[in-house]
Order: C-alpha cells, then sequence, then structure tokens
C-alpha cells in the first residue's frame, strides 16, 4: 500500500497534479489528496474506485494489471473523484460521482471525462480466472463464473428455461 503522491511521483505525474490542484480555493486540497492511500485491487471488470466513507476519503483502488497508460489515466480519473469530493462537499458523503463538476476537474487533469475505460490485459486475467459453475440441465449450457453460483438458490437457463445444477 502506497499513497498518491507516491505513486503519481513514480508514474511522473505529481507535477501536473499539482498544477491542477493548487489552482483551486483550498490550499489543503493537495495536502489532503497527497495523503489518500492507494490499494491494490484485485477486481477483473473495474480499473479502479474511489472509495469514501461520509466525508472523508478512505483509499483508491487501483488495478496494477493494467496496461502503464491505462493505469496513469485510471489514477487520475480517481484523483478527479477525490478532488470533486473534497472541494464540492467539504463534510458531506460524496454523491454524483460523474456529474459536471467532476467532469470539470477530469478534464482539467488531462483525463477523458467518461465512466468505465478498457483495458486488453485486464479482460485477459478476467478470461483466465473464470471457471466452471454450472450446467443447464436441459440442454448441456456450461455457465462459467468468477465466483461460485449460490448452492441455496434455484437458477434458470434463460435460454431454454432449464435448470442449471450448481457445480
Amino acid at each position: 500500500m502506497t499513497d498518491v503522491r507516491t505513486l503519481a511521483e513514480q508514474l511522473l505525474l505529481w507535477s501536473r497534479i499539482t498544477s491542477v490542484v493548487t489552482g483551486s480555493a483550498d490550499e489543503r486540497l493537495l495536502e489532503r489528496i497527497a495523503r489518500v492511500p492507494v490499494k491494490k485491487s484485485r477486481a477483473t471488470r473495474s480499473l479502479g474506485a474511489y472509495i469514501s466513507r461520509g466525508a472523508e476519503p478512505v483509499c483508491i483502488r487501483l488495478q496494477f494489471a493494467q496496461e502503464q497508460d491505462q493505469l496513469k489515466d485510471t489514477l487520475l480519473h480517481e484523483i478527479a473523484h477525490a478532488c470533486d469530493h473534497l472541494s464540492q462537499l467539504p463534510g458531506r458523503p460524496y454523491r454524483r460521482a460523474h456529474g459536471p463538476s467532476w467532469r470539470n476537474w477530469a478534464a482539467a487533469l488531462g483525463v477523458a471525462p467518461e465512466r468505465c475505460g478498457q483495458s486488453e490485459q485486464l479482460a485477459k486475467l478476467h478470461r483466465q480466472r473464470l471457471k466452471l459453475v454450472g450446467i443447464c440441465q436441459t440442454c448441456g449450457t456450461e455457465f462459467r463464473r468468477v465466483r461460485r453460483l449460490n448452492r441455496r438458490r434455484r437458477y434458470t437457463h434463460p435460454s431454454c428455461g432449464g435448470l442449471v445444477i450448481p457445480i
């Protein structure tokens, strides 16, 4: 685990973040963002996430298996969330995650104000993690997921209506 400043310096992004955040009204914003912890994520469908609890940022989760350029964009995307939260809603929980204020921060940091990014390496990792979790009793279709099916629940195959037997 590291913090935003340390990782941003390693990725040669700290000067960009400093120049954008220093221009904001709150002079302590840069200091607060620099201390936000960055944790490794195990998710294979999400590149990153800004986590807050109430008024305080908890951490930024990043999936480090993505491409280097994509990792930089993802970090800046999540920092835009932190900037938006800490500048617009001091003392309150973070809500409208991809609203106009966040889009302004994202544009200022030089990342596309889009909700979802794509990573071929992460998609490949996700495909490798898929395992057989069930078979349709009627047509024999195999179901593959990262997590197993709940054994206490009944599943039906949407295509044929057959019962899916968990493995």
